[in-house]
């Protein structure tokens, strides 16, 4: 799904469709037959007139500022609290009411397909677009707080209201219709998943989210697949029982339209801190309204490919080879105040990393070593190096320690048909290296990042490296939540919610979760609490970053490197950690409970 190429669709397709569907699929709930009640909402945008009469388990009538119409409805419960669903006939909008029975409060959710997005933009929306991109698959929303006034009761004391009680936390969700995920809340107006089972099991995708309290067991929590499928996901959730209702409603890969009611069993996998003042509740106002305050449906979406255009590989490279900015010149889009000291210990010396093979590493050794990558440090900033006997060249590079006889060092490929760098990681101690190559172009894309590593040995003096024992692969931190602090500017949360990929979190003003996004990515063990991590900002920038984190010193350091419209970047980067709490995730990927 990460990776799919969703068809935008026409809206005169999309019209079609929904004109051709009656109530959602599903057990429809009886409990809201007979009622009349005017709904009476908040807000901007709402609606000046809603009435609604139910007239009987299958069908509704409806006015809508003045017009009229009869409709086809479904209902589904979570003990008192309903959700009620249906189109305006004719049209593709909707409403979806989730009604309180006992205090007969609402959150109304009013939904329509198709937006234009500005390309070329950035994310502040300061710099004019240089076009537009239509996606009429893609559901709009726009959510208002009051209630149902039936003619024999008054307005409730509290209606329902935003919420940060979610944040933070992880669930797993089964659905009646077999679909399996993993969610992780680290924002307050995004959420992550993970699909369990099936291709594409194992890749995190974000999407943008709404987080509504109705009381302290049960929530309402709605996601919108934007920048994938455009789908609308509404559920009701139940904190007592852990179970959950909802509807979901959208097209499919395969531009089908699936409009049906679900149940799920939820499980909790974690509770990780989030970081807003304890007396902070998150419902004063809707998350990151400031934004889009003044636009119906205004949400968080972040839309990369619309800010770092795409590029054809000839473009990428071109603009690689005529600017390239090597530890400096103000590209690096992680750029930290809080980097590892530049480390010298290398100053002086040679060395040769033994790569066990020529390919992805999956095997401790090959019993080939392959060719050797030889390296002399010539001063602080300067190295010379070679691989398989060719001719030295010679490159700018840094070098950080991060644990005791630990090094990474990166630099650029002088006259490389990828305009590749190359990262190592050896290990003075016990001779172990990884290497990382990276240039522009990977499997899915001809200009962002792609990586190659290689485990292997470092020969070095009379050090002695094992026979069998390498660097290697591993699932250790997956499930694992840190906070991780570049400046007093730049911060950010990281979950790793999957042994191939994870997401991070932008804190908003408030120290609450705001803008998420999520990658692929690997994890290397270097040794015990020191860990490689790599991954590449795919469908966004492009950019790889690739840091040792080590928990005993609560701090990670390494580079970023990348490609875009201006020019080629090999940067530094570090944050200060602060660990959040952990996911008791692992079993789901393993099979073992840990």
């Amino acid at each position: 799904m990460f990776f799919t190429k969703f068809d935008p669709l026409t809206p005169e397709y999309v019209e079609e469709k929904a004109k051709a569907l009656g109530a959602a699929a599903g057990e429809s709930c009886p409990c809201l037959a007979g009622l009349k009640f005017t709904v009476k909402l908040e807000g901007k945008f709402a609606p000046k007139k809603l009435i609604y009469e139910i007239t009987d388990e299958k069908v509704l009538k409806v006015n809508e500022n003045g017009k009229k119409f009869t409709a086809e409805y479904a209902a589904v419960s979570q003990g008192p609290i309903t959700l009620l669903t249906h189109l305006i006939p004719g049209t593709s909008r909707g409403w979806h009411l989730v009604i309180d029975r006992r205090t007969w409060a609402v959150t109304a959710f009013e939904t329509w397909f198709g937006i234009s997005v500005p390309v070329g933009s950035d994310l502040s929306g300061r710099k004019e677009p240089t076009g537009w991109r239509d996606i009429p698959r893609e559901i709009q929303r726009e959510y208002y707080f009051g209630w149902l006034d039936k003619g024999d009761n008054e307005k409730p004391a509290k209606l329902h209201t935003t919420t940060n009680r979610i944040e933070g936390r992880g669930l797993r969700w089964k659905f009646d219709t077999g679909y399996e995920i993993l969610s992780f809340n680290p924002s307050v107006c995004c959420t992550t998943f993970t699909e369990l089972g099936g291709e594409k099991g194992g890749i995190t995708m974000t999407n943008p989210a709404d987080y509504i309290r109705i009381d302290d067991e049960n929530y309402v929590y709605a996601r919108w697949e934007v920048e994938f499928s455009g789908k609308m996901w509404i559920e009701v959730m139940n904190f007592f029982d852990f179970t959950a209702a909802g509807v979901e409603f959208g097209f499919e890969e395969d531009n089908s339209l699936t409009y049906r009611l679900h149940r799920a069993d939820l499980e909790l996998t974690g509770d990780v801190a989030h970081l807003e003042q304890i007396t902070s509740f998150g419902n004063k106002e809707r998350p990151m309204a400031a934004m889009f305050k003044d636009k119906k449906g205004g949400r968080y979406s972040y839309r990369p490919a619309d800010v770092d255009i795409p590029m054809t590989r000839e473009e990428a490279l071109g603009h690689a080879k005529e600017k390239q900015a090597v530890f400096g010149g103000g590209q690096n889009i992680m750029a930290s105040g809080n980097n590892l000291a530049e480390n010298f210990d290398l100053v002086g010396k040679s060395f040769k990393i033994w790569n066990d093979n020529e390919k992805y590493a999956q095997a401790p050794w090959s019993g080939d070593k392959g060719k050797p990558w030889e390296y002399q440090f010539v001063d602080e900033t300067t190295l010379k190096w070679r691989h398989g006997g060719r001719t030295w060249k010679q490159e700018t590079y840094k070098c950080f320690e991060p644990d005791r006889g630990l090094y990474l060092f990166a630099h650029l490929l002088s006259g490389d048909p990828d305009c590749s760098m190359v990262a190592q990681v050896i290990d003075l101690e016990n001779g172990l290296a990884t290497t990382v190559k990276t240039g522009v172009g990977n499997w899915h894309s001809e200009w962002e990042a792609g990586a190659n590593v290689m485990f292997g040995t470092v020969e070095y003096g009379d050090l002695k490296a094992p026979f069998a024992r390498r660097h290697h692969f591993t699932d250790e931190l997956v499930g694992r939540c840190f906070a991780w602090a570049y400046s007093e500017s730049m911060s950010s949360i990281h979950v790793y919610s999957s042994p191939e990929s994870y997401s991070w979190t932008i804190f908003s003003a408030d120290n609450s979760g705001g803008a998420t996004w999520s990658s692929p990515c690997f994890y290397i063990k270097l040794r015990p609490e020191v860990y490689l991590f790599q991954w590449v900002e795919e469908n966004c920038n492009g950019s790889q970053g690739l840091v040792v984190m080590n928990r005993k010193t609560q701090h990670d350091g390494g580079f970023f490197y990348g490609c875009s419209h201006n020019g080629l970047m090999l940067g530094v980067t570090g944050a200060f950690m602060r660990e959040l709490g952990q996911f008791r995730i692992r079993k789901y990927f393993d099979g073992d409970a840990k």
